[in-house]
């Protein structure tokens, strides 16, 4: 893994650090930034955990997930900023982008196939399963001792991007951490129960709504869901709701292309993608702008969600056939 030495160096000589996620923020990103803010800070670091949106109450079990701040409440940035999760420095906002472009040092760890090696050392491994995992990778040389809180921060973001160790990218390195990570005292059925067993009421209508009205292409090859900001409005659901309501279009029988449209705002659409078996999501997404994975992959679109969700099927159908060739 490139820069694994060098950036252990760097942190070891850093006193004070800021990390940061992606906007709309899901279980790797916040596990990683929290996991790996209460590991340096096991080793006498300033720590500040900062993110452009909200944490979903999904993730807000987990210890420390109560002192990320927003941009706005961090007046004087440190010389030394993590972003964690992130493919390119806008993912973790427009305005908060602007503020760390000229910060002195700038450490991107990720691991999806598109991160374009925005920082000035880049910690990036695309065979990794989630950004949790390089960071559990990064903490050994560091030489933190890995307690429980910081062990369900990284197990969560395992967990999730794996969905519960079901998607192809997990791996046998993948599952020997997650052992580990278990050994060190995480309480699996809290975990279990807070993560699969407990969803608000209206999660579930939103899902139940949006399924009402999932689509078919012609040939069964490709299904998909659109969540218009009316829905969430009118159900009083919130963007965090829409998590998972990706995997329904991708498990109907002969679909292999799932697909979520979701109207983030006026005439932008976030598109996300999941695959199958074997039609390469990540160049789906390119083609928009975005990127992500083989199997997993999105982007924002502009349009109307008309006009989105043609240009988007066309664009897959086009994939899926010249994959399948």
């Amino acid at each position: 893994m490139e820069n694994l030495k060098i950036l252990t160096q760097v942190l070891r000589s850093t006193d004070r650090i800021l990390i940061s996620s992606h906007i709309n923020p899901d279980g790797d990103s916040i596990g990683s930034l929290i996991g790996l803010g209460l590991a340096l800070e096991s080793l006498g670091k300033d720590v500040l955990l900062v993110n452009s949106d909200e944490t979903p109450s999904v993730f807000q079990f987990l210890e420390g997930a109560e002192r990320i701040l927003r941009p706005e409440q961090v007046i004087v940035l440190p010389n030394t900023a993590i972003l964690v999760d992130c493919t390119d420095l806008n993912r973790v906002g427009s305005d908060f982008a602007e503020r760390l472009k000229n910060i002195p040092t700038l450490i991107n760890i990720d691991h999806h196939l598109s991160n374009s090696r925005f920082g000035h050392y880049n910690l990036v491994d695309e065979g990794a399963a989630a950004t949790a995992e390089i960071i559990a990778k990064l903490l050994e040389p560091l030489g933190v001792n890995i307690n429980k809180a910081i062990a369900t921060a990284l197990y969560t973001g395992v967990v999730m991007d794996t969905g519960s160790f079901r998607y192809s990218n997990t791996t046998s390195d993948t599952l020997r951490l997650a052992a580990y990570l278990l050994e060190q005292k995480v309480d699996l059925d809290q975990v279990s129960d807070e993560l699969f067993e407990t969803q608000p009421l209206v999660m579930l209508k939103l899902m139940g709504e949006a399924l009402q009205n999932l689509m078919i292409s012609t040939d069964g090859s490709i299904a998909w869901v659109e969540v218009s900001q009316e829905m969430l409005r009118r159900i009083g659901a919130k963007d965090e709701h829409c998590d998972g309501l990706i995997n329904h279009p991708r498990s109907v029988v002969g679909v292999e292309i799932g697909i979520l449209f979701r109207e983030i705002s006026g005439g932008q659409i976030k598109v996300g993608f999941r695959s199958k078996s074997f039609a390469d999501v990540n160049q789906l997404a390119a083609q928009f702008g975005g990127g992500g994975h083989r199997r997993a992959a999105g982007c924002v679109v502009s349009g109307s969600m008309r006009t989105v969700v043609q240009r988007v099927l066309l664009a897959a159908d086009e994939i899926l056939h010249c994959n399948e060739n």
